[in-house]
């Protein structure tokens, strides 16, 4: 793992002096190992990198890296899993001087040999890498096809620049960001900016699973798609279907490439571990590596002192019995406190998922022990494990049950039951929702309550990932979202699968992904996601929805995988998600610093005035679920805060 930076400027002009040393600087925790820089003999192409060594930790590993021919160059972010098996392909037939073992040299050897595209989709795992054909005078800029390694790309006075992370491109001299209030607008929604969007309308995220090919003088090109969603599901579908495979043979094969998957990331130079949070996903994954260790695997996990959110001694009792070596750490509001005024940084951009707290945590608690961590996200969108994919199986069915006429007073009913001060109605409505704790409850009759309202298939799904309740505006965020509905539309076969593809394209690389890659890698922390391997990917949509959510079970497939590690009773529970007791704080011990924050923001920016004063006077009455809307106003209040002077209005070129 490691951060790549680079600047390609147009003809005739140069960055300013030191520009490459100051973006590279800004990205040194992700590679704290050794840093390397390149500039080409014309100074059109600079490249930057520091090094995390996880493979081949010798300087054969080293880069920026030139390819035997001299004719490209390479900076990687990321791992190849199966790069050995692509050496000994390259081995047989092109034979290369192999300079060191590193997956690096293999992708690049690749993309010499067969052409980036061909290397791209024959690679296994997660990255984001930046090649220079010296030759022809062209950046190829790629990244992996689910969107686990970041790549913003900036436009500058001189040309472009690219990094890992947002803050690289701010601390190149003379950056000014253009703020983008669309993208403002979907964050405030959202929780987070989804992708290609950035705070910027001058910064662009690379989408995943595409490449961009730029020469000098170019700030904009259309990305092209090396692989999408909707062809791996077609041709895992066909390939089912002419190998006249049944569900069983199926899920057999779905059993064997996972355990494929974790062995394939358990390899690495460095020590690892894993995060265990004692759900389904990360149990399964920490269950496949103790099968294939020789010694008890590392695991970690984060605990509350807030009973109400506390999961800790369920991953507890999960590695008790796996024997795994398990380290626990609790968080309360001080450790929350501390951490806030570093989120700014370690985010670079507007980021409100509260998860970020305890994933910064236990990232940095692991990072004691352990270079490199698996995990379980990713099983969630893969296999049907959020509510919301259940209750798209449900949503027909309720809504025929109620009359046009009465939807809205059943939904207003439900909205008011939902309400935090309701907490007596809320504990009878609890077996209704399949809920074993309030607060959940609480929230799932409100999504319930959004669903009666919903009018299509999409306002369903916006109603049920928003998380402002609807107090924003934005025309922006439903046309996105609009776009990608018409891009998964043919490969759904219902509305839970047309969730989880959405799912898959906006939330897990725009929240869960770069959750926890900025989280993990502000203390050089690699992470790896088994459930995101391609293959498995393809696999898992060739099943049909009965197999992955039966009765009131999600991700059944996973739950009928575990039961041969585990004992059920260990995992069969309500799914509680990685909450945070942010509502409980923010009316507790952060309320004296939530009030000055929604303060300075009404007054910076006036645009949400009312807004936010109604969001917080509602919230502290105990009406509706208001507190992840605060949450938002509070992360972006902190992000302006730092990086507003590096910003500046502007007309929109777009």
């Amino acid at each position: 793992m490691c951060g790549i930076a680079g600047i390609l400027t147009a003809p005739g002009k140069h960055a300013p002096q030191g520009a490459l040393e100051a973006i590279t600087d800004r990205i040194r925790h992700r590679g704290p190992d050794s840093s390397g820089l390149y500039r080409d003999q014309d100074a059109t192409l600079e490249f930057g990198h520091t090094r995390l060594a996880i493979v081949d930790l010798s300087p054969g590993g080293a880069q920026p890296m030139v390819s035997a021919s001299g004719r490209f160059v390479i900076v990687m972010n990321g791992e190849i899993y199966n790069y050995p098996d692509l050496r000994r392909r390259l081995d047989e037939t092109v034979s290369p001087a192999w300079r060191g073992t590193s997956d690096t040299e293999v992708l690049l050897v690749a993309c010499e040999a067969w052409g980036i595209e061909a290397a791209l989709k024959q690679a296994e795992g997660m990255f984001a890498l930046a090649l220079w054909d010296r030759k022809e005078h062209a950046l190829t800029l790629a990244r992996d096809r689910f969107g686990e390694k970041p790549l913003y790309v900036g436009e500058t006075d001189e040309g472009i620049v690219f990094a890992s992370q947002l803050g690289a491109i701010l601390a190149y001299p003379g950056f000014v960001g253009r703020e983008d209030e669309q993208a403002i607008e979907m964050f405030l929604a959202l929780s987070y900016i989804p992708e290609p969007l950035t705070p910027y309308r001058n910064v662009w995220k690379l989408p995943p699973g595409t490449t961009v090919r730029l020469l000098p003088g170019q700030q904009r090109a259309e990305p092209v798609a090396y692989w999408t969603a909707a062809q791996a599901i077609a041709e895992s579908r066909l390939r089912v279907q002419s190998d006249q495979l049944g569900t069983e043979d199926v899920v057999q094969q779905i059993e064997q490439r996972l355990h494929t998957a974790v062995g394939n990331q358990m390899v690495a130079d460095v020590p690892l571990g894993a995060f265990l949070s004692g759900g389904i996903d990360s149990s399964l994954v920490v269950a496949l590596m103790q099968a294939q260790s020789a010694r008890p695997v590392k695991t970690f996990t984060i605990g509350f002192k807030d009973e109400a959110y506390n999961e800790a001694h369920h991953a507890r009792a999960i590695a008790r019995h796996l024997g795994t070596d398990h380290t626990e750490v609790m968080l309360d509001w001080a450790d929350a406190l501390s951490l806030v005024e570093k989120l700014p940084e370690i985010y670079d951009e507007p980021f409100a998922d509260s998860s970020q707290l305890p994933t910064r945590l236990v990232s940095a608690v692991a990072r004691r022990s352990v270079t490199v961590c698996l995990s379980g996200d990713g099983g969630d969108e893969v296999f049907a494990g959020y509510n919301r994919h259940r209750l798209a199986m449900r949503y027909t069915k309720i809504r025929s049950m109620i009359p046009a006429s009465l939807r809205g007073p059943a939904a207003g009913v439900l909205t008011f039951a939902a309400q935090p001060r309701m907490a007596g109605a809320i504990n009878v409505a609890r077996r209704m929702v399949g809920s074993g704790q309030t607060r959940l409850a609480s929230e799932k009759l409100n999504k319930i309550s959004s669903a009666l309202r919903a009018e299509s298939d999409l306002d369903l799904y916006l109603g049920l990932v928003r998380r402002d309740e609807g107090l924003v505006t934005s025309d922006a965020l439903r046309n996105l979202l609009i776009h990608e509905y018409r891009d998964v539309s043919a490969s759904a076969n219902s509305l839970s699968e047309t969730m989880m593809l959405l799912d898959t394209l906006t939330y897990l690389p725009g929240d869960i992904l770069a959750k926890v890659d900025r989280a993990a890698m502000s203390v050089a922390l690699e992470t790896r996601v088994p459930y995101l391997d391609h293959h498995l990917f393809g696999l898992a949509w060739a099943l049909p929805m009965t197999e992955k959510i039966k009765g009131n079970s999600t991700k059944a497939v996973l739950r009928r995988m575990l039961s041969r590690y585990v004992p059920t009773e260990l995992f069969e529970r309500p799914k509680a998600g990685f909450g945070v007791p942010i509502e409980s704080w923010l009316r507790g011990q952060l309320r004296d610093w939530a009030e000055v924050g929604l303060a300075r923001f009404r007054q910076a920016n006036p645009k949400y005035n009312d807004i936010v004063a109604r969001a917080r006077d509602e919230f502290y009455a105990g009406k509706g679920h208001l507190h992840h809307f605060l949450w938002n106003v509070l992360m972006l209040q902190a992000w302006q805060e730092k990086y507003r002077g590096a910003s500046a209005a502007g007309p929109d070129p777009r």
